[in-house]
């Protein structure tokens, strides 16, 4: 399996209108979608069909829903039930829009951070969502990818961890999502990739100053983005790269005329082994 270039399906934005947005990034060599709602609208799974279907792609994947109530590590238990339980609706949706994984947060945001025994805590109750998104999704037929935060969040931004906690379950149908935004924040990015231990099974890929989650496109930042396509063909991946950008029409439209589309095929043509390392 080669790996494909990928794009997140904004619905429910009106800054990013569906089929002229999705368009430009067919236009920059993207293949496939991972739908991201907005959770402040009411959007029915006909309408995030219709938004897909305008792209001309098809969906592999949805961001699951986050925040506050939907945290898989929370200490109480009540709180913790509620997210588990609103994943695995998740996982039926991520179906029903054609596609087979769901990304999830491990933590809600605690910019103020937490003690030792709060994170002993979450992580005990983050191996316990593990384990049962694992065994719901086996039984459904859908992945759950946890993906690494930036540093503000409870936990989940050290990527060691996470892959030490996902290694440690072997739980079924379960990995890591690799966000290089994010462990920009925190880390080398690229040596963040080599520390997943084998538990990477989907890709966001996006820019950043390292100071904030600007996603920006491959090569409008600080990260390598060279390296992290031999890192991504050196750990043998071989799923979707997603560009996690929130650009204006207008400005792909800038990107496109001015060359991105052969920028980005060198990275995955990287990525695949297809170039000189």
């Amino acid at each position: 399996m080669t790996i494909a270039l990928g794009t997140v399906a904004a619905v429910g934005f009106e800054e990013f209108p569906p089929r002229e947005w999705l368009a430009c990034f067919r236009q920059l060599g993207c293949t496939t979608v991972q739908v991201y709602r907005n959770q402040d609208a009411q959007i029915s799974v006909q309408q995030m069909r219709d938004a897909v279907a305008t792209g001309e792609m098809p969906c592999d994947s949805i961001h699951g829903v986050s925040g506050e109530e939907f945290d898989p590590s929370a200490p109480l238990e009540q709180a913790r039930r509620f997210a588990v339980d609103t994943f695995k609706a998740e996982g039926e949706l991520a179906l029903k829009l054609g596609g087979y994984l769901v990304v999830v947060h491990c933590s809600t945001i605690r910019p103020q951070g937490i003690s030792q025994t709060e994170h002993r805590r979450r992580i005990a109750q983050l191996r316990k969502s593990i384990v049962e998104l694992g065994d719901f999704g086996s039984r459904l037929g859908v992945q759950y990818a946890f993906e690494n935060l930036p540093g503000y969040h409870a936990i989940g931004s050290d990527v060691a961890e996470l892959a030490q906690i996902l290694n440690e379950l072997k739980a079924p149908n379960t990995g890591m999502c690799f966000d290089t935004g994010h462990a920009n924040m925190v880390c080398n990015p690229i040596e963040a990739m080599r520390r997943t231990e084998g538990q990477m099974i989907y890709i966001h890929l996006s820019d950043n100053s390292g100071k904030d989650d600007e996603h920006e496109m491959p090569t409008c930042g600080t990260i390598d983005t060279d390296a992290i396509a031999r890192e991504i063909q050196r750990s043998g991946y071989s799923g979707t790269v997603m560009l996690e950008a929130f650009y204006s029409v207008d400005r792909l439209k800038q990107l496109i005329d001015e060359g991105l589309a052969k920028q980005l095929a060198g990275i995955i043509a990287i990525a695949n082994g297809e170039s000189e390392l």
